[in-house]
């Protein structure tokens, strides 16, 4: 029993150290990002013109709150030891509407994005025009405000609940019919739908160019081949926390020991701060995969030099 004890505890300590060893890199790495993404294609000429960026500029600021309200507070309690859901029952409530809120927008703008890149690389010259700057901000705006109504019901049901055999109070849903429902809810907005139009936008639109059916402005070549980076790693980042997903939703009426347990929470934290990488690594995916986008963002912060064009930067390569 003292061994078994000695085990999960042991188990509880490597998720401790795994949560601020992982989690604070990212949380750092991604706010940094995300205000530079933000700053890059709003004063940048030659990004802040085209529809997909308003899409990728909602999706910077949805994975900007996601990280402040979802990590922060994890990385807080990790580190001090005061869970800061616990002391205040509005920030239980908001941290789980607001969050799984902002993730969802975060990634639902992704595939506008990629939708849009699709539009723009087809042959059919008035598909490039369905998606203008104004309608990307109305489509954007109507992301947020739609699935406002399917999470609204955690500012009901999370609260504060007390658990007499290790006398905590944590903040967590304790009505069934809400857990399940929120379960499926995750599962389909979080992970299946990303997934599945994130992999036929961009076969298609990796098809459309492949076979050259129109020829594009160098800045429109540029970002979409920031997005389609993007995307991979979006997927490779989703894929695993899908796949968690699914393995606790089959087996959530399974009797599993405290071993078990600590086990699977383990292992869901590494999967949770994985996916955490989609709020987190879009800047260092561009400057990765774009000489453009790197010289701009730098053109930012030296005040006496002009920005530099993708078309120069790209006869440059070619010469």
């Amino acid at each position: 029993m003292s061994d078994l004890l000695d085990e999960i505890y042991r188990l509880s300590s490597i998720t401790r150290v795994v949560t601020v060893a992982i989690g604070l890199p990212i949380f750092i790495c991604g706010i940094v990002g995300n205000l530079i993404n933000i700053l890059g294609f709003t004063y940048l000429p030659q990004f802040n013109k085209l529809p997909s960026s308003i899409f990728l500029l909602f999706s910077f600021l949805a994975s900007e709150t996601a990280l402040l309200v979802i990590l922060l507070p994890q990385l807080v309690f990790r580190l001090s030891g005061t869970d800061p859901l616990v002391n205040n029952l509005i920030l239980c409530k908001l941290r789980w509407f607001i969050g799984p809120l902002s993730a969802t927008v975060a990634l639902h703008c992704i595939c506008l994005a990629s939708i849009n890149q699709y539009l723009i690389t087809s042959r059919i010259i008035r598909r490039h025009q369905w998606i203008i700057r104004r309608r990307a901000i109305f489509i954007s705006s109507f992301v947020v405000l739609f699935w406002i109504g399917p999470l609204s019901p955690s500012i009901v049901y999370y609260t504060h609940t007390y658990i007499n055999l290790a006398n905590v109070t944590i903040c967590t849903a304790i009505n069934p019919t809400f857990t399940l429902y929120y379960t499926y809810i995750s599962i389909i907005i979080y992970s299946l739908i990303p997934i599945l139009v994130l992999f036929l936008f961009s076969f298609l639109t990796w098809y459309n160019i492949r076979k050259q059916l129109i020829r594009h402005f160098e800045i429109e070549q540029t970002l979409t081949r920031m997005l389609s980076a993007q995307i991979i790693m979006v997927l490779l980042t989703t894929l695993p926390n899908f796949c968690s997903q699914l393995y606790f939703f089959y087996t959530r009426t399974t009797m599993k020991s405290s071993l078990r347990l600590a086990l699977e929470n383990l292992m869901a934290t590494i999967l949770t701060l994985i996916s955490s990488g989609i709020h987190s690594f879009s800047f260092y995916t561009y400057i990765l995969t774009s000489k453009a986008f790197r010289q701009n963002i730098l053109s930012l912060f030296q005040l006496n030099q002009h920005r530099i064009q993708p078309n120069s930067i790209l006869m440059r390569e070619r010469t």
